[in-house]
């Protein structure tokens, strides 16, 4: 990847790198149109440098080398030159002969580069520059009213548009909004809503139709922009949206950089600040020597992990009349809203709630306290790193919403000593936070016309060679793309012509989770054969009773939702069933709501039995659970996807990279 403050000029990057000695003794020939600068031209400006830096002995005994080249009346004016001024001269002679011998590959690379500018993307949208748009940045912490404020704008709007990071977000805007009156569409990946008279849309921001006309678009947790691998989709839809006013909302990182942007854009930029309803306040000395034994009505306790998740959830239930509802990332949108309705309304003792960073955005919960379980977290799978400034303060501000029971929120720690890095986080000044670049990703538009170049290189050779050769803006950084040329890999033997390869690596499939990558593999091969893609999942009848059920469970719901992702990039004929198919969405959302309920009464009947009491006071109290192995109905229900999940974890997913390497997972999964 090249910055713009790093780019050569033009000459040089046409010459650089080229064995010209060796070239000069050669015989005039046609120069190979598709050679790339690694191997030809490339190679000319590190030679031409050294030419100038070496004496003029240097430069006549190459003067002479290539007398078949040059009249000897030019060799001879070389040659007679002082020593010092002799290397420019026969510089500057050779440049030009380069630009004549090699002018089709030069060419080539000047079209390449044109392909990997993308220094300008605000040019990409032109229905968006030919507006004069009005940009209003809502700078603001948590609870202080400003997506209140933008969304007022937005339904007041003869047509409006709204743009959230989740699909929980996008459905409770698409309710509020037609609850008020306001008739809304809701269009998510794997949903669409729509009614014959709305002139509003809620949707997910990579969703937003950047072709429909709108009077004014709500762009929320603009501060996104920065995120290594979605920051690309807030980028699009600021840059792309066509709207008379673009209402953004945020923690106010972001400003300068949007300022920045609006700028280059040309578009009008405001900026309206806010402050916090309610006074958050820090609790000294964590939860103390009592732990999870002293929870209370209204807490949320955040953890990091799903293992510490279901840990806490048990240590709570056994030692405390509470009974706690979760959320977490990987339970479905539907789900989290259930166990969200169900923590505020406090029945049956369920006013604990036991979460991850996931609780910092899309839900309006009835907390009065954050608890965080630890303030650092694993990053990537790795190394323990500390949970970032804006996460605390976003996590911490959903303790006393002005929409609650509890008029000042809390926070603290389980333990005592992280209390100063919370305390630290929750000080800080928004005005400290940055957001200093914004994600961009290439069209598919670019990688189209670049593989065009390089005909011979597979989805994901072309997706590393644009990487290698983009040129940005210092505005703007390529967003991560391990989970793309993870599914690129994976599907190099399918036959998937180039857009549908485009169309299944952007596809939601982790490139940690073997049964969905597998589930992508078996979709992609049963499209490229030209049969239907139908959907095989058993779904058991019995609720789950343990972790590892309800983990399966999750992974069979990621399996549908990816199934209904591609059915709307595709034709009917090929992913035929999709009502069937969000029966069983909504089927196993409903699975898994009743069946954290059934967690919770196991545990709780387990307490009440007084069977657990020595392994509570041995530390090891939630092992069971976690440890307890799926039903064989459990086991069955992501049958289709073992064996190739199997193969994945070998191949993919462990540390096996060389071999992985020489042996593409795509052609050995191909018998799966």
């Amino acid at each position: 990847m090249v910055s713009k403050d790093r780019l050569a000029p033009p000459k040089l990057l046409q010459v650089q790198d080229i064995d010209f000695a060796a070239l000069l003794a050669r015989p005039a020939a046609a120069p190979d149109a598709q050679a790339t600068p690694p191997e030809g031209v490339a190679r000319a400006s590190t030679a031409l440098n050294a030419l100038r830096r070496s004496g003029a002995a240097r430069s006549r005994a190459l003067a002479l080398r290539s007398s078949s080249r040059a009249s000897a009346a030019e060799l001879a004016a070389i040659g007679a030159l002082p020593r010092e001024a002799a290397p420019d001269a026969l510089f500057a002679a050779f440049a030009a002969f380069v630009l004549r011998a090699h002018r089709d590959e030069i060419e080539s690379y000047r079209a390449l580069l044109r392909t990997t500018d993308l220094r300008a993307p605000h040019s990409w949208f032109p229905l968006a520059r030919a507006l004069r748009r009005r940009l209003v940045y809502h700078a603001g912490p948590t609870n202080s009213g400003k997506t209140h404020a933008a969304l007022a704008a937005m339904r007041a709007a003869r047509s409006g548009l709204y743009c959230g990071p989740l699909r929980l977000l996008a459905m409770e805007i698409y309710d509020t909004c037609n609850a008020a009156g306001t008739h809304c569409n809701l269009v998510t990946g794997q949903e669409r809503r729509e009614l014959p008279d709305a002139a509003h849309t809620s949707c997910t921001v990579e969703m937003a139709d950047l072709g429909a006309r709108v009077e004014v678009a709500v762009l929320d947790e603009i501060q996104m922009i920065g995120d290594d691998a979605r920051g690309w989709a807030w980028t699009r839809a600021l840059m792309g949206v066509p709207a008379d006013e673009v209402h953004l909302c945020g923690d106010g990182s972001a400003v300068e950089l949007v300022r920045a942007l609006a700028a280059q854009m040309g578009d009008e930029f405001e900026v309206r600040r806010y402050e916090r309803f309610t006074q958050l306040r820090v609790e000294e000395g964590g939860l103390g020597a009592e732990g999870y034994a002293g929870a209370r009505r209204g807490d949320c306790i955040v953890a990091f992990s799903r293992r510490d998740i279901f840990e806490i959830k048990a240590a709570v239930e056994r030692a405390t009349e509470h009974r706690c509802c979760v959320v977490y990332g990987a339970l479905p949108p539907e789900t989290r809203r259930q166990q969200a309705q169900l923590f505020n309304a406090g029945r049956d003792g369920y006013d604990v709630l036991v979460a991850s960073d996931a609780v910092g955005m899309g839900l309006n919960l009835n907390i009065g306290r954050i608890v965080f379980h630890a303030m650092r977290k694993r990053e990537g799978g790795a190394e323990l790193v500390p949970v970032s400034t804006s996460a605390v303060k976003q996590i911490a501000g959903r303790a006393g919403r002005r929409s609650s029971e509890f008029a000042q929120g809390r926070a603290t720690c389980r333990d005592a000593a992280d209390v100063p890095l919370l305390r630290a986080a929750v000080d800080a000044p928004l005005e400290g936070l940055n957001t200093p670049k914004a994600g961009l990703f290439p069209e598919f538009e670019h990688l189209e016309v670049f593989a065009g170049q390089n005909p011979d290189d597979s989805f994901e050779q072309a997706l590393i060679k644009f990487t290698e050769h983009a040129v940005l803006d210092s505005s703007y950084f390529l967003c991560k793309q391990e989970g793309i040329l993870a599914a690129a890999r994976l599907l190099a033997a399918t036959g998937l012509s180039l857009r549908d390869t485009y169309v299944f690596c952007m596809a939601p499939a982790s490139a940690t989770d073997p049964h969905l990558m597998g589930a992508l593999l078996l979709f992609a091969q049963r499209y490229a054969a030209g049969a239907p893609v139908v959907l095989d999942l058993a779904l058991p009848a019995e609720l789950p009773r343990n972790p590892l059920e309800l983990r399966r469970l999750e992974t069979a719901h990621a399996i549908v939702n990816l199934w209904l992702w591609l059915s709307y990039r595709f034709d009917e004929e090929a992913f035929p069933g999709r009502e069937e198919v969000q029966r069983q969405a909504a089927a196993i959302c409903d699975t898994l709501h009743r069946g954290l309920e059934k967690v919770t009464r196991l545990t709780k009947a387990r307490h009440a039995r007084g069977g657990r009491d020595a392994g509570r006071r041995a530390g090891r109290a939630p092992v069971d659970l976690l440890l307890q192995r799926p039903s064989p109905e459990h086991e069955r229900m992501l049958q289709p996807f073992e064996a190739v999940a199997r193969l994945l974890k070998e191949d993919l997913l462990d540390d096996g990279a060389e071999r992985a390497k020489r042996r593409p997972a795509g052609r050995a999964l191909q018998a799966a």
